[in-house]
């Protein structure tokens, strides 16, 4: 940063953007809290502007007070501004090069030019990155500009700044219209000794700039959910819903979620109603009157809204083409783990429970003595944090977690892992119980980290091979991912008409086995592969596991992944997918290490 004549200061910094974040941090910066540009104004910051290209963002601002640092000190005391970097935080990242305490990599002012102009002419702004060498950069580049003041006439120039950073010269132009710039741009590209144009980057944000897009001004958005003991992970979706027009929020109703989660919400839906309609991001709160997983057709067509929001672990197909069939926009919002705030969900709420839930890898159905008679195998099972709020009934072991949260409270307590399991076996099935629950369930959910449980014709299993290393488990996160299909229905049965044999039982257990080792191996194609022919192998001897829709719904997944299966015995739940690319939609999960006992 640099000070002009009239003693202001021309601040550039820079920050790396993720990709996936990309266009909730535009929705977000064009509904930016009113707080914030209040606070900013106030502490004498002018002309700011965020620019975006590639997965980079520069910044560009005026400061023209007294006391710089008093004047960001109260910015960073702002309470309403700590919010909104609790929301934009997790999606930037920082760069490389930035100096140790820096978020934002600060850079240095090399050239500024202000041009006479009219105080209320209209203004255009403009930002460009133009490769350079380093070496090329010095204390004095006015001479390599040649006249500026010819400059400014010809190209109607109000401000040119420019700046480097990370290799690169960020150009700055604030301009009058009509402007055309490329023949500027090419002169500065030559002048640079640059091998390319200068490239042009979006503005995302400006103090000045209305607080709504212009593209949702006016629209009407809508979120449905059960918003159950409203807590910071909801306030932060529907504010940034909210981001996209006028927010209408339509919430299941008591007997709905009970249907859904085999419990009433602990606020009955009048008193989440009051709580929803009382947040300034909401338009209105209404109660659907629909039951089932798709409980709000009736209220989405009396709102007819333009824009339908979800958060990426409520998303499915069939609210996807609800939208597409009413001409309705859908958006996807990736959760974001809001900086210095807990993990929040309604379940971990009602309990501050930190048990797990359980992923089977494959091999499922193989802890049953009815199947592994047939023919011997394994189960790879991951335990997996409460990041989320899991769908009851959809597959991650949620009734044996509440045994555990029965037995335990809130967490699994200290002790020999394997004995901690049996114990929660034998309370979640004493003697006399019908339907034993597979040991899987109680092994995946006390079981850090990645674990292979062989059977025998036995409810336990005779071998447990755990593997703890950190890049294995990580390798798992970064490329399984999860897409909601809703909880499984009380009448659903995958024991009808099942086909179990020596060979099915042998196909399943081969491929868990092949699974074992492609993870081990760090293979992603042969994970997948294997990942797929368990599936295959279970859904040959369980068949209602998956029915036409379910399969339907992994059918649009099938370009975009190696490998999937269902979650647990399927009739709903998760499509999980294996793939080396993020797949829109679609949420990543946290594996239980060994240091959270």
């Amino acid at each position: 940063m640099q000070m002009n004549h009239d003693n202001d200061l021309v601040i550039g910094s820079l920050i790396g953007l993720k990709k996936e974040f990309e266009k909730q941090y535009i929705a977000l910066h064009s509904h930016t809290f009113p707080e914030v540009l209040e606070r900013i104004h106030r502490s004498n910051i002018s002309d700011y502007s965020i620019f975006l290209l590639n997965g980079i963002l520069f910044s560009h601002m005026v400061y023209s007070g007294k006391d710089y640092e008093a004047d960001m000190n109260a910015i960073g005391s702002d309470k309403t501004t700590q919010d909104w970097w609790k929301l934009t935080e997790p999606m930037q990242q920082p760069l490389s090069f930035r100096k140790e305490n820096e978020w934002w990599a600060g850079m240095n002012l090399w050239s500024r030019h202000e041009f006479p102009a009219s105080p209320n002419a209209k203004v255009e702004r403009h930002a460009y990155i133009l490769p350079c060498a380093d070496n090329f950069i010095t204390s004095t580049p006015d001479y390599l500009l040649g006249d500026i003041d010819f400059w400014g006439t010809a190209y109607n120039l109000k401000s040119l700044k420019i700046l480097p950073g990370g290799g690169n010269l960020y150009i700055y132009i604030e301009t009058l219209p009509p402007s055309d710039l490329m023949p500027l741009l090419e002169i500065l590209g030559r002048i640079i000794k640059s091998e390319t144009l200068p490239a042009e980057m979006t503005e995302v944000f400006h103090t000045e700039s209305k607080k709504t897009d212009p593209e949702y001004a006016g629209k009407k958005v809508f979120v449905t959910g059960c918003f159950d003991m409203l807590h910071s992970g909801h306030i932060a979706f529907l504010q940034e819903a909210s981001a996209f027009g006028d927010l209408y929020v339509s919430i299941g109703a008591d007997d709905t979620v009970y249907q859904l989660k085999g419990r009433y919400p602990v606020n009955n839906q009048d008193e989440r109603r009051y709580m929803i309609d009382a947040l300034a991001c909401v338009k209105k709160c209404m109660i659907n009157s629909g039951s089932g997983y798709i409980d709000f057709e009736k209220e989405l067509h009396e709102i007819q809204p333009d824009v339908f929001v979800v958060n990426e672990d409520g998303h499915t197909q069939a609210k996807q083409a609800l939208c597409r069939d009413m001409g309705i926009e859908y958006h996807i919002l990736k959760r974001v783990p809001h900086a210095g705030l807990p993990v929040r969900s309604t379940t971990t709420l009602r309990t501050e429970c930190t048990i797990p839930f359980r992923i089977d890898l494959a091999g499922g159905w193989l802890d049953q003595p009815f199947v592994s008679k047939f023919h011997p195998g394994s189960v790879l099972t991951i335990g997996i944090e409460p990041t989320v709020e899991f769908n009851d009934r959809s597959g991650m072991s949620s009734s044996t977690r509440r045994k555990a949260i029965e037995l335990w409270r809130n967490e699994i307590p200290h002790g020999d892992a394997e004995h901690l399991a049996r114990m929660l076996f034998s309370f979640e099935n004493p003697p006399g119980t019908k339907d034993i629950s597979g040991s899987q369930d109680s092994l995946g959910i006390v079981l850090p980290g990645l674990n292979k449980l062989n059977y025998n014709g036995d409810y336990w299993p005779w071998k447990i091979t755990s593997n703890l290393d950190e890049g294995i488990l990580a390798w798992l996160e970064e490329n399984l991912y999860l897409v909601t299909l809703g909880p499984r229905v009380n009448s659903y049965s995958p024991l009808t008409e099942t086909r179990i044999s020596t060979q099915g039982a042998k196909e399943l257990a081969d491929a868990t086995d092949d699974c074992w080792n492609a993870i081990l191996a760090k293979d992603i194609f042969a994970f997948g592969h294997a990942f797929r022919r368990s599936f295959e192998a279970q859904i040959a001897m369980f068949p209602y596991m998956a029915d036409e829709s379910i399969m339907n719904t992994i059918e649009t997944y099938k370009e975009k992944a190696c490998g999937w299966k269902l979650s647990g015995a399927g009739g709903g739940g998760y499509i999980i997918l294996v793939s080396d690319a993020p797949v829109e939609g679609a949420m990543q999960i946290k594996i239980r290490r060994k240091n959270n006992l």
